[in-house]
């Protein structure tokens, strides 16, 4: 089993990225983008903690340099970490990360995904009511079907949600506190929290 802290849309809020990686125990970050400040980068990267993620849509090219400088980003590729297959989906352009990350996979699959952009009809209804998800990223997750996906953006669509196969979890943006915690193992867990 492995613990997963799974935060997202931290948008500058240092002070309550700094809380959550020193109030939680867990065996790896997973943050799925709107870093927006590379001093949120060098808050996660001074906690030593072992660190996969994506950009969001609202970070500017210096910080998905950073990323990939720090051995983070998993943006269009597979990495395997405590016997789980992971692979992501980038906000900045998530078509060509899309793009690279199904040339990599074939017909294999994966066990989590992280994508700034949550599966269109899931996590995804703004607050006028409307789903605004990726279609593409839905039919990925139909296709390969992966046990976690871990998503962000649309900050009042915070939940979880699961069909059976896969749990989808959205835990609300960092910058108002939320956060989540997952044990992924055979049996998938997670939990919303906030500070």
């Amino acid at each position: 089993m492995v613990k997963a802290l799974h935060i997202t849309d931290i948008h500058c809020e240092t002070h309550k990225l700094k809380e959550v990686l020193t109030k939680e125990e867990y065996d790896i970050v997973l943050t799925t983008g709107d870093f927006e400040c590379i001093e949120t980068l060098e808050v996660i990267h001074e906690s030593d903690a072992d660190v996969l993620a994506v950009t969001g849509n609202t970070d500017p090219p210096h910080i998905a340099r950073r990323l990939k400088e720090l051995g983070w980003s998993i943006e269009g590729r597979i990495v395997v970490v405590h016997n789980l297959k992971l692979g992501g989906i980038g906000g900045i352009e998530p078509a060509y990360s899309l793009e690279k990350l199904e040339s990599s996979l074939g017909n294999n699959g994966i066990d989590v995904l992280l994508t700034h952009y949550p599966p269109y009809q899931t996590l995804d209804k703004t607050i006028f009511g409307i789903h605004v998800g990726s279609k593409r990223i839905r039919e990925f997750v139909e296709r390969y079907k992966p046990r976690l996906v871990l998503c962000g953006h649309i900050h009042e669509a915070r939940g979880l949600i699961s069909d059976g196969n896969t749990i989808i979890v959205n835990p609300g943006p960092l910058f108002e506190g939320y956060y989540a915690l997952i044990d992924v193992g055979e049996k998938t867990y997670a939990s919303l929290k906030h500070l």
